[in-house]
This record gives C-alpha cells, structure tokens and sequence, in this order.
C-alpha cells in the first residue's frame, strides 16, 4: 500500500528482508553513513535524567534561539498544543512556518536533527550505502528525507513522520531498483527501556518505490507511545530515547545492512496541576527559556537585566557577593536556571520580597509596584536559603504582563515542578 500525498500511512506494510549470510572477503559488505559521509551509529550516551537531557540539548545546539520568541513561531506551537487527538495526525496538520523554518536551518541538517521547541523536533538528513568488494567500491544508493517528531500535550505519544524528498544515485552493486531495498523509521532507542513502543515496523520498501514516494511526495507515520504504569516516578515521569533506524538490502549475497541515527530523548507525564493537558509527551532535548523584551517592558527587563548581570547593585544588599541564577551561557547546561514552584508553596517567597519592599521608599507614582527577580513562582525566590534575590519598583503594567508571559512559559513549553525540570531567563534588547 502506497502512503496517499500529503497524508500519512500507519503500519505500512514491510517487503521481505533477507536474512543475513555469511560473507568472505571477496563477497559484498556495506558502510552506510549519512550524507555528510560519516558513519551513522547511536552517538554518545546521555543520562536518561532532567539533567541527562539538558547536557545533550546543549552538546546538540538545541539551545534558545531568536525565532522562537518571534509571534509567528509561539503560534505555530500554540497550534500544535491545541490540536485535536480524536485521530491520527496527518502532514497537514505540520505548521507550514516550522517545516519552513526546519528547511532552511543548518542544524536541522544533522545526524541528530534539530528540536527547536518541545514540541517539534525537525530533520533533513538520509542514508548513504556504500558496498564494497574487498577494498574496492563496488556500488552506493541515497535516500534523502526531511522528518519531524511532536509531541503532545493530551496523550503519551509523540508523532513521527518522514518524507522521503529523494532516492537515487544507485548503481553497482545497488543498481537494480526492484531488487535493493531501503528502510528507514523510528525504534525506542534502548530495547530494555520500559514502557516506550512504537506501534509499528519501520518502512522497507525497493528503491523503485522510494521514487515513486517521493514523487507523489508522500508522509508515512509512526507513533512512539509510552506506558505510564511503568513509571514510578513523581507524575509518572518517564525519560526515553528514541532513534531513527535505517538499513539496505544486497541482493548478493542477500542480507541487510543496518545502522541508527543517535538517540533523541523524549520526556512524557501524567502531571495532573496541568488542568486542559493532563498527560504529555515531548521533546527533552531542548533548554527552555523564557524571553523577556527590552522594547516591550522596557523597566521589567531593566530589573531584570540589572539582577542576572550587576547583582550586587540590586536592593536589598548583601555582606557577600549576590548570586542570583537564571541566566543562561551558550553550551552550558551545568549554569544554574530557575525551577517551577507549585502555586502551594510561593506564600514563604512572596513574604520575603514584601519585607524587602517595604525598605524601599514608597514611589511617587501609584501605578508602580514592586517586581522580584528571581520570581516568586520558583524554587529560587527571595526565601531561597541558597540564592539571593532583588526587589524594585517598576510600572505595575509591564509587571504584570511579565507575570502573565511566565505562567505561559509554564504551558507552552510545559514546566514541571522543581528537580523534574528547569528554565531560563534572556533579555531581548
């Protein structure tokens, strides 16, 4: 069955794979490597932890980038949060800005691809089989195709799509269209990793098929799901890796050659204090952050800007050197961020900052309120025993909506309590 333009196939059916044979130095073996010419294997091993996945999303340059503050961008993620789970996604329901913007991103074009929010992660990349008899090339074959992975913020599953955008350059060895087959898919990327699955087989099909996909330009799907009973983990927290594997098939001496992409980590929940999304999963490669515009909240940034990068001339003062975290430095993950109080627990902060306030002279203008950095709603707030803190009158509109723009980095971007996640600050001047 052919996948139908524009749509995406679930289950496509596998053409038949030979079984490996034994060969002599003399007979075919295969290297496949990924476009850039370099081997594909699994890539280096990340702890499957919070804190495991925030060191690959730094090592990958998943990191906070300008586009993703843009309007345009929060929209198209927004639609993603938002989207119906009563049926199967299809490609057209792939926000047309985030597959523009995968296209023309470089780190898009990598072994590991991009995630350039939790909720999409975006490749352009493909195979390469090279045969070789002995020592001497003997034929070679690419499949190029652009992939995505979403997540979801109603089910356990995150949806994985591929279109093949190119199969060809065989000859040799792999010259006979019928005969070579190439695979491809999505696969949990540890077998023993409990309860991530895919529901089905990765597609394996003849080049002269892959062709034919291509130029009807059409999507094949998978879902990668994952069981919450077999998480016992605070809100059911389960930390996977996934992986794309992809293989060709000799036809002498008749065996497939297989090879994977590095893993890919993928964060799902049962987190209940999200009222309208009760469970998720999502892309864990990425450091969130929650950007703050100079030209929109002029004083709010200045506060805050003031507090990451001179924080000893913040009030209240301390007999020590401030530290106050949250900023976040380019390839390193291991800097100190902010980390998502339940609303429970903010009262201790809160009391903290107005007895600070209280020591500032009463403003003049009574549109003004007191604003605190770090903020009241995280672990880091003004009765951290561990972190200071500073307080300053700003206009009381810009803190308000700088109070709104960070419950929305909560749901966005899906924030869970304390050690289970973490984020950081930019100002955008």
């Amino acid at each position: 069955m052919a996948a139908l333009a524009g749509t995406i196939v679930l289950g496509a059916p596998e053409a038949g794979v030979a079984q490996p044979a034994s060969t002599s130095a003399s007979q075919v073996r295969v290297v496949i490597t990924g476009l850039d010419g370099n081997p594909l294997q699994p890539g280096e091993t990340y702890p499957v932890t919070a804190e495991g996945r925030f060191a690959a999303a730094a090592a990958k340059g998943n990191e906070p980038s300008r586009e993703q503050a843009s309007p345009e961008f929060q929209a198209a993620t927004a639609a993603l949060a938002n989207r119906s789970v009563d049926k199967p996604m299809v490609a057209q329901e792939i926000p047309q800005y985030l597959l523009e913007l995968c296209k023309k991103d470089a780190r898009a074009e990598t072994a590991t691809g991009h995630v350039f929010h939790r909720l999409f992660w975006c490749q352009r990349y493909g195979l390469k089989a090279k045969a070789y008899r002995g020592t001497t090339l003997s034929g070679e074959v690419t499949l190029k195709w652009i992939a995505v992975a979403v997540g979801n913020y109603k089910i356990r599953t995150n949806t994985f799509m591929l279109q093949p955008t190119f199969a060809g350059d065989n000859w040799g060895d792999f010259g006979n269209v019928v005969t070579t087959q190439l695979m491809a898919g999505p696969i949990c990327g540890s077998a023993g990793d409990p309860g991530c699955s895919v529901n089905t087989r990765p597609v394996t099909m003849s080049v002269a098929d892959w062709q034919r996909e291509v130029n009807i330009q059409s999507w094949y799907g998978w879902r990668i799901e994952s069981d919450e009973t077999k998480s016992t983990a605070v809100d059911k927290v389960s930390n996977h890796t996934w992986r794309i594997t992809t293989g060709v098939h000799t036809p002498e001496p008749g065996r497939e050659w297989t090879a994977d992409t590095p893993d890919n980590g993928m964060r799902c929940d049962s987190a209940t204090y999200f009222r309208y999304d009760p469970k998720s999963c999502v892309s864990s490669d990425v450091i969130p952050w929650l950007p703050v515009f100079a030209g929109l909240l002029p004083e709010y940034a200045a506060h805050i800007n003031q507090a990451l990068n001179a924080p000893d001339t913040t009030f209240p003062p301390e007999p020590h050197p401030k530290l106050i975290p949250g900023k976040y430095v380019y390839g390193n993950s291991t800097v100190p961020g902010l980390h998502r109080l339940p609303d429970a627990e903010k009262k201790p902060n809160s009391e903290e900052k107005d007895r600070a306030c209280a020591r500032i002279p009463t403003p003049h203008d009574p549109d003004e309120q007191c604003d605190e950095y770090p903020f009241a709603a995280t672990v880091e707030g003004a009765a951290s025993p561990v972190w200071d803190f500073s307080v300053k009158y700003i206009d009381g509109w810009q803190n308000g909506q700088g109070g709104n723009a960070l419950q929305a980095l909560y749901q966005s971007s899906r924030i869970l309590y304390k050690d289970l996640d973490k984020f950081y600050v930019n100002v955008i001047n």
